[in-house]
């Protein structure tokens, strides 16, 4: 469990650090990953994103709220029912994105591969570690 914990601490330090995905603002994990989720979402509204990020409502809105004033969202009506919000990436959003994934696929390959090292077993056992930290972790949040 010690080494667990490093990792839990060093997880908690990354989500404070501050990131340049080359679009001229600095950006922190969740805001990226907010850009990212639109990016494979498409076109989608507040409660759509929260639900995919795993956040609340209230705490989306903020994260949008932020990542509109820096450029990187917009919020348009929806065409279909005027009465709802979409987001959608600008340029410069949609450009941040395709770099975080850049980012990923370059700083994380090594443990990329090493998880497809591993067996199909091995894999299930992995997720159902995940699965299971998730469920504890939830604990704390209640």
């Amino acid at each position: 469990m010690r080494e667990f914990g490093r990792v839990l601490v060093k997880y908690n330090m990354v989500e404070r650090k501050i990131f340049d995905f080359g679009v001229g603002e600095k950006l922190y994990p969740s805001e990226i990953h907010t850009l990212s989720a639109v990016d494979q979402l498409g076109a989608c509204g507040v409660t759509e994103l929260a639900r995919e990020s795993g956040v609340t409502k209230g705490a989306t809105s903020q994260l949008v709220t932020k990542l509109v004033k820096k450029g990187l969202l917009v919020k348009e009506s929806d065409p279909e029912n005027g009465s709802k919000v979409v987001l959608r990436l600008t340029e410069l959003g949609k450009e941040a994105s395709d770099n975080h994934y850049k980012f990923h696929l370059d700083h994380d390959r090594e443990f990329i591969d090493y998880l497809r090292s591993m067996s199909e077993e091995e894999l299930e056992m992995f997720d159902g570690i995940c699965s299971k930290m998730n469920d504890w972790m939830d604990g704390y949040l209640k």
